[in-house]
């Protein structure tokens, strides 16, 4: 199936909202802290996100024309692929800024309505990654491998049910890219079946389209199959060290 993600724009003083927001979270987080989403490039499910430790959380931040009881389901939705922890923010307009309504990190579970503290959550138990989470870390290993090009990337979104994945900037034109991944020993993701649709109705605005395959394996695995037996290579664990094979992009038009 395929539908149009339409989002209008952030208004300034959510803006504002979301950048006061993303400094408290981040002047919070110290070690084992990281941004998986920090930007309001559409389209988006969540408005901000992070990994501490074992765990991942989602936050909505709540302020100006955004409240969560008026939102859509897709934030649920995305939250309960990537197993990670839904939380509201809250935030109160002062005179000139804005800072969160609640204490400590400022975050309400959205099921539960209850203070969310990220630290008490993290333990030592190894969490598989979910596919959400494999896709994401796709996504940005060929942002990464573009941006290193020279290309200027300037959206990027995690989720599988929208497509594509990135788009970029390169001398005045463009270009988007599908990204696929697979968890090794599978060798090679598949291109979505409706490919063909998706590259006709984004021709109108890009000048053209690449799939990027990546295949993921636990770090103490090896690429090579003749050196396990089926069913006996390791997990991808959540914040530990991955083997990535890529290379570079396909042209799909």
């Amino acid at each position: 199936m395929m539908y149009d993600v339409i989002q209008d724009e952030p208004s300034d003083n959510f803006k504002r909202a979301w950048q006061a927001a993303a400094r408290h979270l981040g002047s919070l987080g110290g070690d084992g802290f990281n941004w998986l989403r920090a930007n309001l490039n559409p389209p988006m499910a969540e408005h901000l996100s992070f990994r501490l430790g074992n765990q991942i959380f989602f936050v909505f931040v709540e302020a100006a024309e955004f409240q969560y009881e008026k939102a859509n389901d897709l934030f649920s939705q995305v939250t309960q692929e990537a197993n990670a922890v839904p939380c509201l923010m809250p935030m109160t307009e002062r005179l000139t800024s804005y800072e969160p309504s609640a204490n400590g990190w400022g975050l309400i579970h959205a099921e539960i309505r209850e203070s969310v503290n990220p630290p008490d959550l993290v333990s030592s138990d190894l969490i598989e990654m979910t596919d959400w989470e494999l896709h994401d870390f796709a996504v940005q290993v060929v942002k990464s491998q573009l941006s290193e090009e020279g290309k200027n990337v300037f959206s990027t979104q995690s989720s599988r049910k929208i497509d594509p994945s990135i788009w970029y900037e390169h001398e005045g034109d463009t270009y988007w890219v599908i990204v696929r991944e697979a968890r090794y020993p599978n060798n090679q993701p598949a291109m979505p079946p409706h490919v063909a649709d998706i590259a006709n109705e984004l021709s109108k605005i890009g000048k053209a389209g690449f799939f990027a395959s990546i295949v993921v394996a636990n770090h103490n695995d090896s690429f090579d199959p003749n050196t396990k037996t089926p069913g006996s290579f390791l997990p991808l664990y959540r914040g530990h060290a991955m083997s990535v094979k890529y290379e570079g992009l396909v042209s799909i038009t």
